[in-house]
């Protein structure tokens, strides 16, 4: 990684940092624009570091995440559904990133079908408290089950974007259950934590790969 890469790479790590630090005294004047920092400095990585068709659709991508994070962080039930679309949506950039090199794996068949499983019970548990929100949440589960999918069958050989995958259906299960089910205790952090690393580790997993995996 070049010197710019790593100091986007270091922006993102020290403002992910802050917001989670400051979550305590949330909301303040600019958390939101705090909050999506990280995402958009990854955003901007993507772009640099990564050549091609494949750095824009990962530069879409975490720009609609940092849009998410900023309607997310507005709070109300208007703002959550604003939210939601711009991760749907960041989640469709993510799959057709991921789509760019493909290699189907009889040793990645059980992480996938894991990946099935979970969206389903996920979408079972959640459908007696979602009301007028039904039809969204449940796209969303289809579609990041879908991204989960896709990241398990790329190519590389490394599994950091699975794992930042994996990290992403977890901050958004709890972001589910804690909304709609039960209150979780310190959910506010646990959603960052794994969100942040989600982002992290797709980023720095799709850039480590790009030679690897040959794409363009």
């Amino acid at each position: 990684m070049t010197i710019i890469q790593k100091r986007l790479l270091y922006t993102a790590l020290a403002f992910a940092t802050i917001y989670i630090a400051s979550l305590v005294v949330t909301p303040y004047p600019g958390h939101f624009a705090v909050k999506a920092i990280p995402a958009i400095s990854l955003a901007i990585l993507a772009l640099r570091a990564l050549s091609g068709i494949t750095g824009r659709l990962l530069f879409v991508a975490f720009l609609f995440c940092a849009a998410g994070d900023v309607a997310l962080a507005l709070r109300g039930d208007r703002f959550f559904v604003i939210g939601l679309v711009f991760f749907l949506i960041a989640q469709l950039f993510f799959i057709a990133t991921f789509s760019r090199g493909l290699n189907t794996r009889k040793s990645r068949l059980p992480v996938i079908i894991a990946l099935v499983i979970y969206g389903a019970t996920m979408s079972v548990v959640l459908k007696p408290h979602l009301g007028e929100f039904m039809i969204p949440v449940f796209l969303y589960v289809a579609v990041i089950t879908t991204m989960g999918v896709f990241a398990a069958l790329r190519a590389s050989d490394s599994k950091l974007v699975l794992y930042g995958a994996l990290f992403f259906i977890v901050s958004d299960s709890i972001i589910a259950l804690n909304r709609f089910v039960v209150s979780i205790p310190a959910s506010g952090y646990l959603i960052m934590i794994t969100y942040y690393s989600a982002l992290f580790l797709i980023a720095y997993g799709c850039v480590r790969d790009v030679r690897a995996l040959g794409v363009p």
